[in-house]
């Protein structure tokens, strides 16, 4: 190893180690000024309620003992006739540092106060105490988890897609991960953060194998969730309390619905004939006595459309393919056909998906059969 390579070995694992070790979120080109912890403590907010009466027949002592109710909580509360112009909701405007949450609903004939997505009674103030502290935290968009887009609103979302669908320029195979992370350049307003059970998984930084995948060409959001997936890692987009928003990097088994590995075609209204036509049509097609490695490499000669394996699930199974001898006699099909033929006899299967840029790729994991609905 020359000296500038392992120069660049020893950096790159100082790096990945300072990532785990520590609560900071890391920006790529910095590490960001203050731990995830104290974000709350940079963005102030204020939170207060204003209860429209019912125009059929205002309930004024559930006025009165809702205003208790707010005055005990410490959260002001403003009962009054409704405006012409006004309806339910929460608002939010932000000033500097201070965030002001409007929160406006409905006190109907029966005492309850409603809210476009929920209601609550006079008996439900464990349930009211807790949205207000979410609201407190959060502000008007709430928690994120549960929520669609990963808790974020669609014009945070449609931001981060268009910086994840920037082209990965730099080769990726054979670095170290904290290298290849950085070769990415992911885009620096999204820090990247490690959640403890994440670095658990990795293990210590030393025994971290290098990157097997060469990324170079795809869309950044599609080839950080391949880096990590080599890894038994996903990353979902995770926003703060102070609104900033962060990449967090997790187990695989900790979150349900993480960064895709690439889009469903089908989904997006793709064609997937339109996508990868040599995939699909008829052509003279044999294997013999390949490899499983030797011929994945020929069918992306032929096809043109690149292939990517689920390492993690391979070793799971105890599946190698350079070891793994696969024939299939010549015959005018496709090679898509031929593919699926191969794996599903080692029950994997074949998916074929578009990154952030609707450029085609193949991957290859475990085949799960979809649960059947309850009758």
């Amino acid at each position: 190893m020359s000296i500038q390579n392992h120069n660049q070995h020893f950096f790159s694992r100082l790096i990945l180690g300072f990532l785990l070790i520590s609560g900071i979120n890391f920006c790529m080109n910095q590490v960001c000024a203050q731990p995830t912890e104290s974000v709350v403590d940079r963005l102030h907010t204020d939170v207060k309620f204003e209860l429209l009466l019912s125009r059929e027949r205002a309930n004024g002592l559930a006025g009165q003992q809702w205003a208790e109710v707010f005055r005990q909580f410490e959260v002001p509360l403003r009962v009054r006739q409704p405006l012409y112009n006004d309806k339910a909701g929460v608002e939010q405007d932000i000033f500097g540092t201070t965030r002001r949450v409007v929160v406006t609903g409905l006190l109907d004939r029966n005492g309850e106060i409603v809210f476009p997505d929920r209601k609550f009674r006079l008996s439900d103030v464990g349930e009211l105490s807790d949205w207000i502290e979410e609201l407190q935290t959060y502000g008007a968009q709430g928690a994120p988890e549960g929520q669609p887009l990963w808790g974020l609103s669609k014009a945070e979302f449609d931001l981060l897609h268009a910086a994840m669908r920037t082209v990965v320029e730099n080769k990726t195979s054979d670095l170290d991960l904290a290298a290849a992370i950085v070769s990415l350049e992911l885009p620096s307003n999204y820090p990247i953060d490690f959640t403890p059970k994440a670095k658990k998984t990795l293990g210590p930084v030393d025994q971290i194998p290098p990157v097997k995948n060469d990324l170079a060409g795809l869309a950044k959001g599609t080839a950080f969730a391949l880096l990590l997936r080599e890894y038994g890692l996903s990353f979902t987009p995770r926003r703060l309390p102070d609104e900033s928003i962060i990449l967090s990097i997790e187990d695989v088994e900790e979150v349900e619905k993480a960064w895709p590995i690439g889009w469903d075609p089908d989904s997006l209204g793709l064609t997937r004939l339109t996508l990868a036509k040599k995939l699909f049509v008829a052509v003279p097609v044999e294997v013999d006595q390949m490899s499983m490695t030797q011929m994945l490499q020929e069918l992306e000669k032929q096809t043109e459309i690149p292939v990517f394996v689920d390492g993690m699930a391979l070793k799971s199974m105890n599946l190698d393919f350079d070891k793994m001898t696969v024939t299939y006699p010549r015959k005018r099909t496709s090679w898509s056909l031929c593919l699926r033929t191969l794996v599903s006899k080692i029950q994997l299967t074949q998916e074929l998906r578009v990154d952030e840029n609707d450029q085609a790729f193949l991957w290859i994991t475990r085949f799960q059969p979809k649960s059947k609905p309850n009758p």
